[in-house]
């Protein structure tokens, strides 16, 4: 498999990003990122898709289009909806969750819920966006971290504030328990539910006692919760190609969860192997008697295999490797000791053995 890095969620000065679309590519680029995807609030823009250069660095990027819709007349603007590669604008259907749902599919995107589970900030911050109409369904998948809203949670008291204003890598921990929860009761009730992680990008300065400052600028961001895609093939040139293979690689789940500052993970893999078929994240695997899944990190970390929600193996090294003996859900995590705590690092999207 080919792995490329990406972000898709982000935003410039088309909603309330502080980055042009120009900008915001110099920096992924300079956080050496493959590809990312435009996602400001309840806007499409037209012509910013296609391959970027770096101007100094020669760095290549694949720039492609969504939105972040929610229906901006409620209050508190709850249920946003990550939209990728759609290829217009839906803010008609901004009301009606399931209705925006099935108009981006129909649009030729994905649906992702962003943010879907938020805690409370300090001050302006203390207003939170979740997802609340659960009943949906048709859904690809779940934003399980979200880095901004990690950031904000971390940040809840001056002390804390000043702390992260000054030591940003200090901020960033793990997704939510209680996101990761919701995740495996979906995917134990038999639903397939992709994740993905992302930056949520704005670069808004923020003033206290008359300073101003950026915490946390886009490539900065870029350098830390991403979503790795794995490709069957290299990523093509032609920009038409190349979107559908990312596409297709997100709709499958082929894809990870990683917080790059603490580490680099390329190269971590999760596969499975029994009836004489293999298996990597996002396949369904058919059941035969005995399945070994193997997990293998490019670096030291405390492995965990879950099913189902549950530990059912946990190792420190760089592979784990355990045979299954009975159907599940399966998915992978990696943690790591990073600037006094052991943060989480990578979380795979599952195996189905059926």
């Amino acid at each position: 498999m080919f792995e490329i890095v990406g972000n898709l969620h982000l935003h410039t000065t088309a909603s309330d990003g502080t980055g042009t679309h120009t900008q915001v590519a110099e920096a992924a680029a300079r956080a050496g990122l493959d590809f990312i995807i435009y996602t400001d609030h309840n806007t499409w823009v037209d012509g910013q898709e296609g391959w970027f250069q770096h101007p100094d660095t020669g760095k290549k990027l694949l720039r492609l289009m969504g939105q972040e819709i929610n229906d901006q007349r409620r209050q508190p603007e709850c249920n946003h909806l990550l939209c990728p590669f759609v290829c217009t604008n839906l803010n008609g259907a901004a009301a009606d969750p399931q209705r925006l749902i099935d108009a981006a599919h129909a649009s030729g995107g994905l649906t992702f819920l962003a943010h879907p589970i938020e805690r409370p900030g300090y001050a302006e911050a203390a207003q939170m966006y979740p997802w609340v109409n659960w009943e949906v369904s048709g859904f690809t998948g779940l934003e399980i971290w979200n880095a901004m809203t990690d950031a904000k949670w971390r940040m809840r008291s001056i002390p804390r504030g000043l702390l992260g204003s000054h030591l940003p890598r200090w901020v960033l921990h793990a997704p939510f328990p209680e996101m990761l929860a919701r995740w495996d009761q979906l995917l134990a009730a038999g639903q397939k539910v992709v994740a993905i992680g992302n930056s949520d990008a704005h670069a808004w300065p923020i003033t206290w006692r008359g300073l101003t400052r950026v915490i946390f600028p886009y490539e900065f961001l870029f350098r830390a919760v991403n979503t790795h895609v794995l490709l069957p093939e290299p990523l093509a040139q032609n920009v038409e190609q190349a979107r559908t293979q990312i596409y297709e690689a997100l709709k499958a789940g082929r894809c990870f969860v990683s917080n790059n500052l603490v580490a680099s993970p390329r190269g971590f893999s999760f596969t499975a192997e029994g009836g004489g078929q293999q298996a990597v994240m996002g396949d369904d695997l058919p059941f035969a008697g005995e399945t070994v899944l193997r997990i293998s990190s490019p670096r030291r970390a405390k492995l965990r295999l879950l099913r189902n929600g549950a530990i059912v193996a946990a190792k420190t090294g760089t592979e784990l490797v355990w045979r299954a003996a009975q159907p599940g859900v399966y998915r992978a995590e990696a943690h790591r000791w990073y600037w006094g705590w052991t943060r989480g690092w990578v979380y795979t999207n599952p195996i189905y053995i059926r």
